[in-house]
């Protein structure tokens, strides 16, 4: 008798599945790793760990209770990011209900028509500079909504749309010359000239920017030659379901009311504010949440002109973010687990042993992989450099490691690998609004990953050989 119907389809776990999985995973290494600690100290720059003062502690093994505790526990430590999820998808969804995105973006694809190549050079460039100056740190997750609808425009997908946004921003901030909370606190902690080494750091830049805008570049060819390549495609599926029409009509004849262009000037007024504040304030997503909460009410008043029905609409746009916002509190629960169970500092200790027992080539390689490893369980840049850095700093004098080649290690270490890892709050919230699963994301993104390790492993090792110091 044939079973018709009782095959289950094989599927790649979706994001929650795998979070929850990482999660007890987490769970499950703190029965098999020693619980331990440094010894910390505050600075101006923050807490830094005092090398040498590493001790096992009493362990803390987590299990059921502790995940399902520590899954709330993570939902408050990312509220402020959950709800600035949310109201930026209340703004979106306040412009899309205008029709001011669909009117003012047909114009912008009507321009862009044949030139699509150039105007993703162009996004993604903006976005690169952003994230190597800093400015786009919270700010990435932000615009991936707006690329996205531009993407649609153009006639193409959501992934394109996240892509030359996400990729954009992450392939400035990976190689970031001149970002404060990365580069600036390893090197303060290092003890070097504050943005020492630009020189090189902005010839990484331009090398990683290029790389990751082929791969955008060559993904924008690849589906427009079959649109069944997109990574947003399934079976079944009409053509409208997953890529964008391109506007027919003649730009003449797109017309922008007066109440679409002032929601559209009020949108971009706040990616503006936000933007300066970010960058001589240094706001968070408490200040960029409130921005869009503005945002959206204003908007909202411009076109219904009724202030429950504004409400109404806020709740709606809400709504459409729960996936985005929830893939965020699930994602910080695995640093929650480890963090409860002392994990995390055995996990940087035993890292940090290996590379003082080989030459300086080899463990300024090592140091680089170590805080890959080390990106993965804290995915905080300024987080992981006063962590590792008062480690690294005191092996790089005892083996001949220069402190800038320290400070490169550890900026590709956390940088590169925060387009690959599940425990990234804005790799996750950015995939949830393109609607494409982290395995297909992370099939079509390993190559362009496995050449970034490779030639920052080469860079290292060139610049180890020359002594490079920067000054």
């Amino acid at each position: 008798m044939e079973n018709h119907g009782l095959k289950k389809e094989r599927r790649f776990p979706n994001v929650f599945t795998l979070l929850f999985l990482f999660s007890i995973l987490a769970a499950v290494l703190t029965w098999i790793i020693p619980a331990g600690g440094f010894e910390r100290v505050t600075v101006e720059n923050g807490v830094r760990v005092i090398p040498g003062t590493f001790t096992l502690t009493e362990r803390s093994p987590q299990g059921i209770w502790e995940i399902c505790q520590a899954i709330m526990a993570a939902f408050k430590n990312q509220a402020s990011l959950v709800f600035m999820i949310f109201f930026v998808g209340a703004a979106v969804h306040m412009l899309e209900a205008s029709k001011a995105i669909d009117a003012v973006f047909a114009k912008i694809a009507y321009a862009a028509r044949g030139k699509e190549g150039l105007a993703v050079f162009g996004i993604m460039l903006f976005m690169a500079i952003g994230g190597a100056t800093g400015v786009f740190g919270n700010v990435t997750l932000v615009l991936i909504p707006i690329g996205i609808i531009l993407s649609k425009a153009m006639g193409f997908d959501k992934t394109l749309g996240f892509l030359m946004v996400f990729l954009g921003s992450f392939g400035g901030f990976n190689v970031g010359w001149i970002n404060p909370s990365t580069v600036g606190v390893a090197q303060a902690i290092a003890e070097i000239p504050l943005f020492s080494g630009m020189g090189v750091r902005i010839l990484f830049f331009i090398v990683n920017f290029l790389l990751s805008f082929l791969f955008v570049y060559f993904y924008l060819r690849q589906i427009r030659k079959n649109p069944e390549k997109s990574l947003n495609y399934k079976p079944g599926m009409q053509f409208s379901d997953y890529m964008g029409g391109q506007e027919s009509m003649e730009e003449a004849k797109v017309r922008v009311t007066r109440c679409q262009a002032y929601s559209m000037v009020i949108m971009m007024i706040g990616i503006a504010v936000i933007m300066y504040g970010a960058l001589k304030f240094g706001w968070g997503t408490d200040q960029i949440g409130a921005v869009f909460f503005f945002a959206a009410i204003l908007i909202g008043l411009m076109n219904t002109k009724d202030l429950n029905t504004t409400m109404e609409e806020f709740g709606k746009g809400c709504s459409k973010m729960v996936t985005a916002a929830f893939v965020v509190g699930f994602a910080n629960a695995i640093s929650v687990i480890m963090k409860n169970g002392g994990i995390l500092d055995t996990i940087v200790y035993y890292l940090s042993v290996p590379i003082g027992q080989f030459g300086p080539v080899i463990g300024a390689n090592i140091m680089m992989l170590s805080n890959l490893v080390i990106n993965f369980f804290i995915t905080s840049g300024s987080g992981q450099a006063s962590v590792v850095m008062p480690i690294m700093v005191p092996i790089c004098d005892l083996t001949g490691i220069t402190r800038q080649v320290a400070v490169q290690c550890f900026q590709f270490g956390d940088g590169l690998s925060n387009c690959v890892y599940p425990t990234v709050a804005s790799l996750m919230g950015g995939l949830a609004f393109a609607e494409v699963s982290y395995g297909k994301y992370i099939k079509k993104v390993l190559p362009l990953f496995i050449c970034q390790i490779l030639l920052a492993m080469l860079a290292v090792t060139i610049l180890q050989n020359v002594g490079w110091t920067g000054l």
